[in-house]
């Protein structure tokens, strides 16, 4: 597909260029690739004012732009040789400079150089490609961590609700959906499915605390990498709603504000076409109307985030989408320059506005029910698979494991470390092969039986815990 082939520039030539093809670019020819490009995008700008003006079609010839007042003369590339043009059915046209050889391909200086109605596109051989691919998998996996979070948020908002009329928590998630019909209501209540078309499960903590849980891509308790489960707990949800006002709280601050801009524009595509667009690149396109004519297409090109991303859209069924930024790390959580941004807010109908119309959370009175042991040690067992998932990152990233767990807080829920369902201090030691985290049970001591068994991870994963007394060893 076109979308596959089209990058910004900053991020194609983070990719697809070699440092070692780059070197052998003279600073002559580095000069002349830029003066081309400038010149390519100046033509790009005038091609589109002429489209404008000519029911979104594009000239046949440059010497057009001529024509219509919109340049003197029809430009060379920087090193004097003329452009090649040619109309392109999928891409509207293709300019082209063939570089300091002026012969078509090469590399470094004599490398072609190629711009459609989408700004520049890049050719990748097969291994970029496949190293592009890569990294835009792994890149909408953590989008998808980015909406199961804010998903469960919108999912715990109702739990807490629940509780409130109710006056206990519900027993199942299904308990808390809304009976309404009204836009927001469907809104709502898409969110008790995860990103991968899995359900949520609840679990009661004590102190009259619940969480909800997710169970990775798998949608099957336990698993690692892509399949590790995850959780939030009321405490998470109170903290990143505390603030709701009727544009979102805490989700709105320091927004990204082109993800919203996507978001509205997508919307905007479904109201006159009918559908959702099968990817943002259709944004750029004629929009094809119901009467079979065509309307100006919405943007002139897709933007990369700050950091030269490409924001990443979530068409999740025939109704419910996503637009995702990362943040700076590029990878799921986070805070400051790191955090997360997602329009629209899970749960809420109002189009292109985040969270706007959402109700705060709501206080409610402690019960004291069903503590529920064996659901907490599950809940301990996902937090520390989380908090191993993020010290293996760090690790990955510095080429060590932290001294403590509050240098990775900012990449778990909430941005602090958490304490176990039990409220208890997880420890962390650092030793020679690695670390050691552990959770010292219900009774918070070091030992014990049952539930109270300490429940114990390495760099390795979760460590079998040792025999209890009178127990045999077991035998390989």
């Amino acid at each position: 597909m076109l979308y596959r082939l089209l990058l910004c520039c900053v991020l194609v030539f983070g990719i697809a260029i070699s440092a070692t093809a780059q070197d052998r670019i003279s600073r002559t020819d580095r000069t002349k690739m830029r003066e081309t490009r400038e010149t390519m995008r100046s033509l790009a700008q005038d091609l589109r004012a002429w489209s404008g003006t000519n029911e979104n079609k594009y000239p046949e010839k440059l010497q057009k732009l001529v024509d219509a007042n919109l340049r003197d003369a029809v430009p060379k590339d920087a090193w004097g040789n003329e452009f090649s043009y040619s109309l392109d059915e999928e891409a509207g046209y293709k300019l082209v400079s063939l570089g300091a050889d002026a012969k078509q391909g090469g590399e470094g200086g004599a490398a072609d150089i190629t711009f459609t109605r989408n700004g520049e596109k890049v050719e990748l051989n097969a291994n970029q490609q496949a190293e592009l691919d890569k990294q835009r998998d792994a890149a909408r996996h953590e989008a998808r961590v980015t909406l199961a979070r804010a998903r469960m948020v919108a999912v715990g908002i109702e739990v807490v609700q629940h509780r409130r009329e109710k006056g206990s928590w519900p027993a199942k998630l299904e308990s808390a959906k809304r009976t309404g019909t009204e836009a927001e209501d469907k809104a709502v209540n898409a969110c008790f499915t995860d990103p991968w078309g899995n359900e949520y499960a609840i679990r009661i903590l004590p102190q009259d605390n619940i969480a909800i849980v997710c169970w990775g891509a798998d949608g099957v308790e336990g698993g690692t990498g892509r399949d590790v489960d995850f959780v939030i707990s009321e405490r998470d949800i109170r903290r990143q709603t505390r603030d709701t006002d009727e544009w979102g709280g805490g989700f709105e601050r320091n927004m990204d504000w082109q993800v919203q801009n996507l978001a509205e524009e997508v919307q905007t595509w479904r109201q006159q076409v009918g559908k959702l667009p099968d990817e943002l690149m259709d944004l750029t396109r004629p929009i094809p109307l119901k009467d079979g004519k065509q309307a100006n297409a919405l943007r002139n090109n897709i933007p990369s985030d700050d950091w030269g991303r490409e924001y990443i859209y979530l068409r999740l069924d025939d109704e419910n989408f996503a637009i995702v930024a990362l943040g700076k790390d590029g990878q799921a959580g986070g805070m400051k320059e790191d955090a997360d941004h997602i329009a629209p807010l899970p749960g809420s109908s109002t189009e292109g506005r985040i969270g706007r119309g959402r109700r705060g959370i709501v206080k409610v009175a402690p019960i004291n029910e069903n503590k529920n042991d064996e659901g907490l040690a599950e809940i301990a067992t996902e937090q520390m698979r989380d908090i191993a998932e993020k010290l293996k990152v760090y690790r990955d990233d510095t080429g060590k494991f932290p001294e403590s767990l509050d240098d990775i807080k900012d990449k778990l829920a909430g941005g602090e470390v958490p304490n176990d369902p039990w409220d208890h201090a997880f420890r962390y030691e650092l030793t020679d092969a690695g670390y050691t985290l552990t959770c010292l049970g219900s009774d918070g001591e070091p030992g014990g039986e049952g539930h109270a068994a300490d429940i114990t991870w390495t760099q390795d994963g979760q460590q079998e815990a040792p025999p209890t007394e009178g127990e045999p060893e077991p035998v390989d």
